[in-house]
């Protein structure tokens, strides 16, 4: 008779934990809940994010003027935020602020994550977009719409610091801690600025192709890659060490917001059609199907937690307003 050793409940734990999460990987892409209906609320949203710290899922609510904010895990509204027509949030989990850029009223709203009260703007020279932020610097970068700059806004003296000139349309804004950079996608220029804090001066150009008109993008730092999604229906990885692109996979067109989550290695892409891509990223990029969604619904964040995913949506800007999960 063969006699196997005993394994401690510390030892057999992350194996069963590693096992669990590489079954998950394996099942089909997801499933999707009920939608959730945003009461008193109508119009579309922009660019989603998860605060991991409080488990809150942050909804900039463009088409109700408003920052909407929810239980990350069970979808409960928690405060409904005026800050003017949001379109990107970031988190400062040290500071306890959301960082909302504001495109109609051009300005950057500061929401204090313990009130839910917006505490102070800066105003910015023109109509903002995306936004990124970068913590180490106390730095946030807000695209121009469809324009040719991105600003750099310090935080903590509320003044705008930068004007980084880029080729027309800077979409996706994300900070990388371990090479202290800032990416910012070009989709008129079909590459990825790479912006150094220390100057913000643009200090190289990736190439994209062969996603073209990239849009949504996403740190995988584990990989040591950049994810960046094309609007022609592809995803790239680009090696931060070089630059260059390292692995590809088919998608849906028109996607504009991107998720990963790092403990599962997944990527998932929002297409404002009604498509949500789903892609495994643990080995190159393979793609691993679609999930149909609703029209409108460019936008997605994923709770590092419970590893849900989330959309929200509306017909249009005088309809009424959803957020759904899916897992």
């Amino acid at each position: 008779m063969t006699i196997f050793p005993r394994l401690s409940l510390l030892a057999v734990l992350p194996l069963l934990l590693g096992g669990a999460l590489a079954l998950r990987a394996a099942e089909a892409p997801l499933t999707k809940d009920d939608p959730i209906l945003v009461p008193g609320t109508h119009g579309r949203f922009d660019f989603l994010a998860v605060d991991a710290k409080t488990g809150r899922l942050l909804t900039p609510h463009a088409g109700n003027g408003t920052l909407d904010l929810f239980d990350a895990v069970s979808g409960k509204l928690l405060q409904i935020v005026p800050t003017g027509k949001a379109q990107g949030v970031a988190v400062d989990p040290a500071a306890g602020k959301y960082y909302v850029s504001v495109s109609r009223e051009k300005k950057l709203a500061i929401v204090d994550a313990a009130t839910l009260k917006v505490v102070g703007e800066v105003p910015l020279p023109g109509e903002a977009d995306v936004l990124g932020f970068d913590p180490r610097n106390h730095t946030a970068y807000i695209g121009h719409d469809d324009a040719t700059e991105v600003w750099a806004v310090d935080v903590k003296t509320k003044k705008v610091v930068a004007s980084i000139p880029l080729p027309e349309g800077p979409e996706a804004i994300v900070y990388d801690a371990a090479h202290d950079r800032v990416y910012a996608n070009s989709k008129s220029g079909n590459a990825v600025a790479v912006i150094d804090p220390a100057s913000n001066r643009v200090v190289a150009f990736w190439s994209t192709a062969p996603a073209l008109l990239p849009h949504g993008s996403a740190i995988d730092a584990q990989g040591n890659r950049l994810l960046v999604a094309g609007g022609n229906g592809k995803l790239v990885a680009i090696d931060l060490a070089s630059g260059r692109v390292t692995a590809s996979a088919d998608i849906a067109p028109k996607v504009d917001q991107i998720a990963y989550d790092p403990a599962l290695k997944r990527v998932y892409c929002a297409s404002g059609t009604g498509i949500l891509s789903v892609v495994d990223a643990a080995q190159g990029l393979r793609s691993l199907g679609d999930v149909p969604t609703s029209p409108g619904a460019h936008s997605v964040a994923v709770d590092p937690k419970s590893h849900g995913v989330w959309i929200a949506y509306a017909a249009d800007n005088d309809s009424p307003a959803f957020i759904q999960r899916l897992k």
